[in-house]
Protein backbone atom coordinates (compact mmCIF):
# COMPACT_ATOMS: atom_id res chain seq x y z
CA UNK A 1 0.00 0.00 0.00
CA UNK A 2 1.42 3.36 -1.02
CA UNK A 3 0.97 5.99 1.66
CA UNK A 4 -0.12 9.41 0.50
CA UNK A 5 0.19 12.53 2.62
CA UNK A 6 -0.97 14.86 -0.12
CA UNK A 7 -2.48 18.04 1.28
CA UNK A 8 -0.88 17.58 4.70
CA UNK A 9 1.61 19.87 6.40
CA UNK A 10 4.22 18.43 8.72
CA UNK A 11 6.49 19.97 11.34
CA UNK A 12 9.73 18.14 12.09
CA UNK A 13 11.89 19.47 14.92
CA UNK A 14 15.59 18.77 14.89
CA UNK A 15 15.39 18.19 11.15
CA UNK A 16 18.83 19.43 10.12
CA UNK A 17 20.44 15.98 10.37
CA UNK A 18 19.99 12.37 11.40
CA UNK A 19 16.55 10.89 11.98
CA UNK A 20 14.85 14.28 11.70
CA UNK A 21 16.34 14.95 8.29
CA UNK A 22 15.44 11.48 7.02
CA UNK A 23 11.89 11.80 8.34
CA UNK A 24 11.40 15.24 6.82
CA UNK A 25 12.47 13.96 3.41
CA UNK A 26 10.36 10.80 3.71
CA UNK A 27 7.27 12.81 4.65
CA UNK A 28 7.84 15.04 1.63
CA UNK A 29 8.33 12.04 -0.64
CA UNK A 30 4.89 10.86 0.51
CA UNK A 31 3.35 14.21 -0.44
CA UNK A 32 3.53 16.39 2.68
CA UNK A 33 4.73 19.97 2.81
CA UNK A 34 7.30 20.30 5.57
CA UNK A 35 8.41 22.91 8.09
CA UNK A 36 12.05 22.04 8.73
CA UNK A 37 13.05 23.13 12.22
CA UNK A 38 16.64 23.85 13.07
CA UNK A 39 18.49 25.89 15.63
CA UNK A 40 22.25 25.57 15.88
CA UNK A 41 22.64 24.16 12.37
CA UNK A 42 20.50 26.35 10.15
CA UNK A 43 22.62 25.93 7.04
CA UNK A 44 21.89 22.21 7.17
CA UNK A 45 18.18 22.87 7.81
CA UNK A 46 18.06 25.17 4.79
CA UNK A 47 19.65 22.41 2.72
CA UNK A 48 16.95 19.95 3.83
CA UNK A 49 14.22 22.45 2.91
CA UNK A 50 15.84 22.95 -0.49
CA UNK A 51 15.94 19.18 -1.07
CA UNK A 52 12.24 18.96 -0.22
CA UNK A 53 11.39 21.72 -2.66
CA UNK A 54 13.27 19.80 -5.35
CA UNK A 55 10.81 16.97 -4.67
CA UNK A 56 8.01 19.34 -5.65
CA UNK A 57 6.75 20.03 -2.14
CA UNK A 58 6.60 23.27 -0.19
CA UNK A 59 9.17 23.68 2.55
CA UNK A 60 10.48 26.30 4.93
CA UNK A 61 13.38 26.21 7.36
CA UNK A 62 12.78 27.95 10.69
CA UNK A 63 15.21 28.53 13.54
CA UNK A 64 13.81 28.24 17.06
CA UNK A 65 14.90 27.23 20.54
CA UNK A 66 12.42 24.48 21.44
CA UNK A 67 13.06 24.99 25.15
CA UNK A 68 11.46 28.46 25.07
CA UNK A 69 7.68 28.82 24.76
CA UNK A 70 7.80 32.05 22.79
CA UNK A 71 10.22 30.52 20.31
CA UNK A 72 8.02 27.47 19.79
CA UNK A 73 4.97 29.69 19.39
CA UNK A 74 6.79 31.67 16.72
CA UNK A 75 7.87 28.48 14.98
CA UNK A 76 4.32 27.19 14.70
CA UNK A 77 2.88 30.61 13.80
CA UNK A 78 5.38 30.80 10.95
CA UNK A 79 4.38 27.35 9.75
CA UNK A 80 0.66 28.14 9.87
CA UNK A 81 1.23 31.42 8.04
CA UNK A 82 3.05 29.54 5.27
CA UNK A 83 0.97 26.37 5.02
CA UNK A 84 -2.30 27.27 6.74
CA UNK A 85 -2.32 24.15 8.90
CA UNK A 86 -0.46 21.61 11.02
CA UNK A 87 -1.52 18.04 10.35
CA UNK A 88 1.60 16.22 11.52
CA UNK A 89 4.22 16.98 14.14
CA UNK A 90 7.34 14.90 14.72
CA UNK A 91 8.88 16.11 18.00
CA UNK A 92 12.33 14.81 17.27
CA UNK A 93 14.80 17.41 18.59
CA UNK A 94 17.11 15.96 21.19
CA UNK A 95 20.62 15.59 22.56
CA UNK A 96 22.72 12.87 24.16
CA UNK A 97 25.85 13.58 26.18
CA UNK A 98 27.49 10.56 27.74
CA UNK A 99 28.55 10.96 31.35
CA UNK A 100 28.75 8.69 34.35
CA UNK A 101 26.68 9.71 37.36
CA UNK A 102 29.44 11.62 39.15
CA UNK A 103 30.28 13.46 35.93
CA UNK A 104 26.67 14.42 35.18
CA UNK A 105 26.76 18.08 36.11
CA UNK A 106 23.71 20.18 36.88
CA UNK A 107 24.14 21.78 33.47
CA UNK A 108 24.23 18.43 31.63
CA UNK A 109 21.18 17.19 33.53
CA UNK A 110 19.11 20.31 32.94
CA UNK A 111 20.09 20.58 29.29
CA UNK A 112 18.83 17.04 28.63
CA UNK A 113 15.57 17.76 30.43
CA UNK A 114 15.13 21.10 28.69
CA UNK A 115 15.75 19.92 25.13
CA UNK A 116 14.57 16.30 25.19
CA UNK A 117 11.50 16.63 27.41
CA UNK A 118 10.47 20.27 27.68
CA UNK A 119 11.16 20.79 23.98
CA UNK A 120 8.84 17.95 23.03
CA UNK A 121 6.19 19.08 25.52
CA UNK A 122 6.20 22.68 24.28
CA UNK A 123 6.05 21.56 20.67
CA UNK A 124 3.09 19.26 21.23
CA UNK A 125 1.28 21.77 23.43
CA UNK A 126 1.49 24.37 20.67
CA UNK A 127 0.50 22.20 17.70
CA UNK A 128 -2.47 20.48 19.34
CA UNK A 129 -4.81 23.53 19.07
CA UNK A 130 -4.02 23.66 15.35
CA UNK A 131 -4.91 19.99 15.02
CA UNK A 132 -8.09 20.39 17.03
CA UNK A 133 -9.10 23.12 14.60
CA UNK A 134 -8.75 20.57 11.79
CA UNK A 135 -10.56 17.87 13.76
CA UNK A 136 -7.65 15.46 13.44
CA UNK A 137 -3.89 15.23 13.81
CA UNK A 138 -0.83 13.04 14.14
CA UNK A 139 1.77 13.60 16.85
CA UNK A 140 4.91 11.50 16.82
CA UNK A 141 7.62 11.70 19.44
CA UNK A 142 11.13 10.28 19.34
CA UNK A 143 11.71 7.86 22.17
CA UNK A 144 14.48 5.29 22.44
CA UNK A 145 15.30 1.79 23.58
CA UNK A 146 17.07 3.72 26.34
CA UNK A 147 13.58 4.73 27.45
CA UNK A 148 13.02 1.11 28.46
CA UNK A 149 16.52 -0.17 29.23
CA UNK A 150 19.04 1.42 31.54
CA UNK A 151 22.63 1.73 30.36
CA UNK A 152 25.72 3.13 32.05
CA UNK A 153 27.04 6.60 31.28
CA UNK A 154 23.68 7.85 29.99
CA UNK A 155 21.53 8.51 33.04
CA UNK A 156 20.27 11.90 31.85
CA UNK A 157 19.44 10.61 28.39
CA UNK A 158 17.70 7.47 29.72
CA UNK A 159 15.54 9.48 32.11
CA UNK A 160 14.46 11.89 29.40
CA UNK A 161 13.51 9.12 27.00
CA UNK A 162 11.52 7.36 29.72
CA UNK A 163 9.73 10.67 30.19
CA UNK A 164 9.00 10.87 26.45
CA UNK A 165 7.40 7.43 26.57
CA UNK A 166 5.23 8.56 29.48
CA UNK A 167 4.32 11.81 27.75
CA UNK A 168 3.29 9.86 24.66
CA UNK A 169 1.02 7.46 26.50
CA UNK A 170 -0.58 10.14 28.68
CA UNK A 171 -1.35 12.44 25.75
CA UNK A 172 -2.64 9.58 23.62
CA UNK A 173 -5.43 9.02 26.15
CA UNK A 174 -6.14 12.71 26.66
CA UNK A 175 -6.27 13.55 22.97
CA UNK A 176 -8.04 10.47 21.62
CA UNK A 177 -11.50 12.15 21.82
CA UNK A 178 -10.10 14.85 19.55
CA UNK A 179 -8.94 12.23 17.01
CA UNK A 180 -5.33 13.19 17.57
CA UNK A 181 -3.03 10.17 17.53
CA UNK A 182 0.07 10.29 19.72
CA UNK A 183 2.73 7.64 19.20
CA UNK A 184 6.48 7.29 19.57
CA UNK A 185 9.17 5.69 17.52
CA UNK A 186 11.79 4.17 19.80
CA UNK A 187 14.95 3.56 17.79
CA UNK A 188 17.77 1.32 18.79
CA UNK A 189 21.21 2.62 18.11
CA UNK A 190 21.15 4.51 14.81
CA UNK A 191 24.15 5.91 12.96
CA UNK A 192 23.77 9.66 13.44
CA UNK A 193 26.13 12.38 14.70
CA UNK A 194 24.29 12.16 18.04
CA UNK A 195 25.75 8.70 18.63
CA UNK A 196 29.37 9.39 17.67
CA UNK A 197 30.47 9.63 21.34
CA UNK A 198 28.95 6.20 21.99
CA UNK A 199 30.90 4.66 19.11
CA UNK A 200 34.06 6.28 20.43
CA UNK A 201 33.36 4.82 23.87
CA UNK A 202 32.79 1.34 22.45
CA UNK A 203 35.97 1.59 20.40
CA UNK A 204 37.97 2.54 23.48
CA UNK A 205 36.52 -0.41 25.42
CA UNK A 206 37.55 -2.70 22.57
CA UNK A 207 41.11 -1.38 22.75
CA UNK A 208 40.76 0.50 19.47
CA UNK A 209 40.61 4.17 20.46
CA UNK A 210 39.90 6.67 17.68
CA UNK A 211 38.45 3.89 15.49
CA UNK A 212 34.78 4.86 15.33
CA UNK A 213 33.92 2.14 12.84
CA UNK A 214 35.31 -0.44 15.25
CA UNK A 215 33.00 1.00 17.91
CA UNK A 216 29.98 0.53 15.64
CA UNK A 217 31.09 -3.04 14.96
CA UNK A 218 31.36 -3.76 18.69
CA UNK A 219 27.90 -2.33 19.33
CA UNK A 220 26.40 -4.37 16.49
CA UNK A 221 27.04 -7.54 18.52
CA UNK A 222 24.24 -6.42 20.88
CA UNK A 223 21.65 -6.58 18.10
CA UNK A 224 20.12 -9.86 16.85
CA UNK A 225 19.93 -8.34 13.36
CA UNK A 226 23.71 -8.07 13.44
CA UNK A 227 24.03 -4.37 12.74
CA UNK A 228 23.19 -1.00 14.20
CA UNK A 229 20.40 1.04 12.66
CA UNK A 230 20.24 3.52 9.83
CA UNK A 231 18.05 6.60 9.65
CA UNK A 232 16.27 4.92 6.74
CA UNK A 233 15.08 2.25 9.18
CA UNK A 234 13.19 4.86 11.21
CA UNK A 235 11.74 7.27 8.65
CA UNK A 236 9.17 4.83 7.17
CA UNK A 237 7.64 4.30 10.61
CA UNK A 238 7.24 8.06 11.01
CA UNK A 239 5.47 8.21 7.64
CA UNK A 240 3.17 5.35 8.64
CA UNK A 241 2.27 6.95 11.97
CA UNK A 242 1.58 10.23 10.16
CA UNK A 243 -0.85 8.57 7.75
CA UNK A 244 -4.50 7.57 7.74
CA UNK A 245 -3.34 3.94 7.89
CA UNK A 246 -2.49 4.57 11.55
CA UNK A 247 -5.83 6.12 12.53
CA UNK A 248 -6.51 3.36 15.10
CA UNK A 249 -2.96 3.35 16.47
CA UNK A 250 -2.32 5.56 19.46
CA UNK A 251 -0.32 5.44 22.67
CA UNK A 252 2.19 3.05 21.16
CA UNK A 253 5.96 3.00 21.61
CA UNK A 254 7.21 1.34 18.46
CA UNK A 255 10.66 -0.16 18.97
CA UNK A 256 12.75 -0.18 15.80
CA UNK A 257 15.88 -1.89 16.99
CA UNK A 258 16.82 -5.01 15.04
CA UNK A 259 15.42 -7.23 17.79
CA UNK A 260 17.28 -5.67 20.71
CA UNK A 261 14.16 -5.21 22.84
CA UNK A 262 12.99 -8.79 22.17
CA UNK A 263 15.96 -10.28 24.01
Amino acid sequence: MKISLEGRAALVTGASSGIGRAAALALAESGADVCVHGHAHMAEAEAVAHAIMKLGRKAIAVSADVTVSDEVNRLVRTMVKEFGRVDIAFANAGIMQLARLEETTDEVWRRHLDINVTGAFLTVRRVVPEMKRLGKGKVITNGSIFGAYGVPSAVAYCVTKMAIHGLTRALAIELAPDHINVNAVAPGNVVTPLNDPLYDLMAAKAGKPADREAGKHELAHSYPWGRVGDVRDIAPAVVYLASDAADFVTGQIIFIDGGYSAQ
